[in-house]
C-alpha cells in the first residue's frame, strides 16, 4: 500500500453533512482486504476480516470519514450565499477560504474577506461566525437562486500538497489520516494468521455528535475496539502541555472512559517494537468516537489512538506520514500479538 497515494485520495474526496463521495472512496481501498463491505442505515462504512477460528474474539478498528463543512442557509439580495456550521469549523480562518459550493453542479466560491455588516475597524477587531460571512460564487441573486439551495452543502476545495518527505497539508486530514492508518495496519496485516476477527468502520456523523460510531458499534458487538482519531499538535501559539508533536509517533489516550489495560499494552508495545509514541491524558469525555464505542451494550473495552495534527478544523491541516504510518502499525502489533488478550 503506498500510504501518501491513499491519503491523497481520500482526502481530495467530499465527505461533510451526508456527502457519499469519501466514504464510497475508503469503501474501495477497504476491499482489498476486507469482505462483506458495505455501508449501514447512516452511511458508515463497514467491512469484516474473519480469522476462521471458531468462536473467536472480534476487535473493532474504527476512524471517522466525515469532515468538517457548512449549509447554505439562504442567499441574500447581492447574491452571496448564506451558512451555518455543519461541524466545527475554525472561523478565524475563513476569511479569503476556498470552497465549493454542492448545488445542482459543484461550484466554486470563497467566503468575503469583510462581513457586509461590519465596518472596516469591526472586522479587523472581531472574529466573525460563519453566518456573517457570505460566500462568493460569481453570480447576482437571481442566478445564484437558480442552482443553490437551502440545505445545499458546502466544503473546503481539495488542496492536498507534500510539504517535505514526511509531512503533508490538507483539508480532511482530520480524520481521514485516521482512515489512513486503518487502511495500512489492515495491509500490513494482509496474508497473516491472525486469533481475532476484524470488524472495521469508518464512521460519519463523528463531527455532528459522534452520531455513526455508537449505531455501528452496537450492530457490531466487538469485544475489544481501537478508535483512531487526531488531537493537537503543538505550534507556537499554544501550550504545550497539552500538545502532542509531529513526528512523535501515536497519542496513547489515557481517560476514564479508555480502558487501562489496552493502553498499558500498547505503550508496551511501543517500547517493544521501538516505536515513537505519545500519551494524552483527558479528565473526562475524549470528545473523540471512542466514547460512544466504550458505552456501546455493556460496554467495550476500547483504546484511543490520536494522530497529531496542527491547525485542526482549518482547511490547511498539516500531518506527519511517520505518525500515520506508525499508528497503523502500532495497532498491526497489538492484533498480532493479542494485545487485547486478558
Amino acid at each position: 500500500m503506498e500510504l501518501l497515494t491513499v491519503l491523497e485520495a481520500l482526502c481530495s474526496s467530499v465527505g461533510a453533512g451526508g456527502q457519499a463521495q469519501a466514504a464510497d472512496t475508503a469503501a474501495v481501498f477497504l476491499k482489498e482486504t476486507c469482505t462483506q463491505v458495505g455501508r449501514d442505515a447512516l452511511g458508515s462504512v463497514t467491512g469484516f476480516r474473519h480469522c476462521g477460528k471458531k468462536n473467536a474474539p472480534l476487535i473493532l478498528l474504527e476512524a471517522h470519514i466525515d469532515e468538517i463543512g457548512f449549509v447554505v442557509t439562504g442567499i441574500d439580495e447581492q447574491g452571496f450565499v448564506r451558512v451555518a456550521k455543519c461541524g466545527g469549523a475554525d472561523q478565524r480562518v475563513l476569511s479569503a477560504a476556498e470552497v465549493i459550493v454542492w448545488g445542482d453542479k459543484p461550484y466554486p466560491g470563497l467566503f468575503c474577506s469583510t462581513p457586509p455588516h461590519l465596518s472596516d475597524a469591526d472586522s479587523r477587531r472581531k472574529t466573525p461566525e460563519p453566518d456573517a460571512l457570505g460566500i462568493d460564487v460569481g453570480m447576482d441573486s437571481e442566478e445564484a437562486r437558480r442552482h443553490i439551495s437551502e440545505g445545499d452543502v458546502v466544503t473546503f476545495s481539495p488542496n492536498f500538497q507534500r510539504m517535505d518527505k514526511k509531512r503533508v497539508c490538507s483539508k480532511s486530514l482530520d480524520d481521514r489520516a485516521g482512515v489512513a492508518s486503518v487502511l495500512y495496519c489492515l495491509d500490513r496485516l494482509k496474508g497473516k494468521e491472525l486469533s481475532y476477527d476484524l470488524a472495521v468502520v469508518f464512521a460519519v456523523q463523528e463531527e455532528l455528535g459522534c452520531r455513526g460510531s455508537a449505531a455501528a458499534a452496537y450492530a457490531a458487538a466487538p469485544t475489544g475496539a481501537i478508535a483512531v482519531d487526531v488531537s493537537f499538535a503543538w505550534t507556537p501559539d499554544a501550550d504545550r502541555r497539552h500538545c502532542g508533536l509531529l513526528d512523535g509517533g501515536p497519542m496513547i489516550g489515557r481517560a476514564p472512559g479508555l480502558s487501562a489495560r489496552l493502553s498499558d499494552k500498547l505503550i508496551e508495545l511501543c517500547r517493544e517494537a521501538d516505536l515513537p509514541y505519545q500519551t494524552e491524558v483527558m479528565g473526562g469525555d475524549t470528545g473523540t468516537d471512542a466514547d460512544n464505542i466504550a458505552s456501546s451494550r455493556g460496554g467495550v473495552p476500547t483504546a484511543l489512538l490520536s494522530i497529531p495534527l496542527r491547525y485542526m478544523h482549518t482547511p490547511v491541516e498539516v500531518a506527519s506520514l511517520e505518525d500515520i504510518e506508525n499508528t497503523g502499525r502500532l495497532m498491526a502489533e497489538m492484533i498480532e500479538k493479542e494485545g487485547f488478550q486478558r
